[in-house]
């Protein structure tokens, strides 16, 4: 038997197709009623050519949600489609960036093999395939003389950040997204002015696109005038597909080495919560001391090298200080338009499949894939207490609305979500079992998942992973259900404009 859901769904597509034909014979019917022959050739031949883009579509490698959005786009506006595609929708990485990210990588990632003791001491056997999935999908090693420490907010970030900075003796790299003046820049920067005067090396690369507006005019200048090596990436330039789309959305602040902090937050006084914006601003991060370090040096490294043509010498980054004693397995990866093997995606996917007890999400953004979704859904049908934490005050609102299109589903097989009252969740975390948790940069979304450069840590075996487990019952608890029974109220009308944002979402 249907639920109200199938039904729905059911007479939604039933109308689609309708409006869909009827669209089409009108077209053609005003060509033939109002124009020339010659102009009902041309039609014909627009029509002919997004067939070709139709097919051109279905044979890539995409998601079915993304092809899908794409063939609507193409098949009611093929004019307008058809450009759009070649310019957007292709997302093909030109061949020579292609090949000079290669190169970097030949001397960069995969210089470092499989750490073959840590990874045959995991008794665990399903705990040592997530570990071995992520190392074949990114190409770094599993570390275990590593201590971990979770940052639950952003105030605890800077600190951190700062405390680890004041401590520096040889370098300090940081690759933010976003980059603002206020409160908290003015203290990074007064912090790493006093090292670089000390002769420490700094290297700071900030996101072009993500701080065109942010980022303080003199920022350059300044580090210039201090001995701060600081570069754009991807810089505007003629090719807006590149600059729009392949964006630097990475947050980390290595020292010496030995020490790192990374995740979700960026540069601003948001992010501290010294600025208002949406309510409470809710962010999370972790601090990393040890060797797992190692392959976030070679993850900035690489992309600094990439982006300047410079030629790094890697092992000159690593740290020189005797190892951290601790037994908890991490596992620092990123993501990039430049690795068809899309290892974020597939490392969530293979942990939504191992989930046997609970799933717990926080993410500003749930724009989801088929194949994620599906993965949700089976965790959930399968008896996996699976919640969801997103913002109760959005930034976004057309986003926002986005992200409540999805909740019918997975609130109809048992799926719970959550909107932190408070303000916005902008953390990007995941843990389940009392085993696994993942904290980094990655948004559940399309842009974070196909298009932008990104990082995550994955942790096992540790205190951090039942910290970060704490901290979302918090979050559950100060924030508001969503009812399944909520959303059957929703009108027809409103109904049908969340679909039409669900077709719509690989597109934003």
């Amino acid at each position: 038997m249907k639920s109200s859901s199938d039904h729905f769904q059911s007479l939604f597509r039933f109308l689609v197709n309708i409006v869909l034909i009827l669209l089409q014979l009108s077209i053609i019917g005003l060509i033939i009623l109002q124009f020339s022959e010659d102009a009902l050739y041309g039609y014909w031949l627009v029509e002919g050519v997004a067939v070709l883009v139709v097919l051109n579509i279905v044979y890539r490698k995409k998601t079915a949600a993304y092809k899908i959005s794409w063939i609507i786009f193409v098949l009611i506006l093929p004019a307008v489609g058809i450009v759009l595609y070649f310019i957007w929708g292709r997302h093909r990485v030109p061949k020579k960036f292609q090949k000079r990210w290669d190169i970097v990588n030949q001397r960069t990632f995969l210089t470092i093999p499989q750490n073959q003791a840590v990874f045959e001491s995991i008794d665990d056997k399903g705990i040592k395939k997530q570990v071995e999935l992520v190392h074949r999908l990114g190409d770094l090693p599993v570390w275990n003389n590593t201590k971990s420490k979770y940052l639950k907010l952003g105030e605890e970030m800077h600190r951190a950040n700062l405390q680890a900075i004041k401590s520096a003796e040889k370098f300090i790299f940081l690759e933010y997204f976003i980059v603002t003046g206020g409160k908290m820049y003015d203290e990074l920067m007064a912090a790493l002015y006093e090292k670089a005067a000390a002769g420490v090396e700094i290297r700071m690369m900030v996101d072009e696109m993500g701080s065109l507006s942010t980022l303080p005019k003199d920022f350059y200048k300044n580090c210039a005038a201090h001995q701060i090596n600081s570069i754009p990436y991807n810089p505007l330039s003629p090719s807006l597909f590149k600059f729009i789309s392949f964006r630097d959305h990475r947050k980390m602040t290595i020292v010496d080495g030995r020490v790192a902090i990374t995740g979700g937050i960026n540069i601003g006084d948001e992010y501290i919560n010294e600025k208002v914006r949406f309510g409470h601003w809710k962010d999370m991060a972790i601090r990393l001391e040890g060797e797992a370090v190692f392959s976030l040096t070679t993850m900035f490294i690489n992309m600094w090298d990439y982006s300047t043509g410079e030629v790094s010498q890697l092992e000159d980054f690593k740290a020189t200080t005797a190892p951290v004693a601790a037994n908890e397995l991490v596992m620092p990866f990123c993501d990039g338009p430049m690795n068809p093997r899309n290892p974020a995606a597939n490392i969530y996917m293979k942990i939504f499949a191992n989930a046997k007890d609970y799933l717990y999400i926080t993410t500003p953004y749930l724009i989801l894939d088929t194949d994620l979704t599906n993965c949700i859904l089976l965790a959930a049908r399968s008896g996996v207490d699976v919640r969801i934490i997103t913002p109760g005050i959005p930034d976004k609102k057309l986003v926002y609305a986005t992200t409540r299109a999805f909740y019918g589903d997975l609130l109809a097989e048992g799926v719970r979500i959550y909107e932190y009252a408070p303000g916005f969740v902008h953390g990007k975390v995941m843990v389940t079992d009392d085993q696994v948790a993942i904290v980094g940069s990655i948004n559940m979304d399309y842009r974070s998942l196909i298009w932008n450069y990104e990082c995550g840590t994955w942790i096992s075996g540790s205190q951090t992973v039942l910290d970060i487990k704490a901290d979302l019952l918090e979050c559950i608890a100060v924030s508001r259900e969503v009812c399944y029974a909520e959303w059957e109220k929703i009108s027809f009308v409103k109904k049908v404009g969340q679909a039409v944002l669900r077709i719509m979402a690989p597109l934003m």
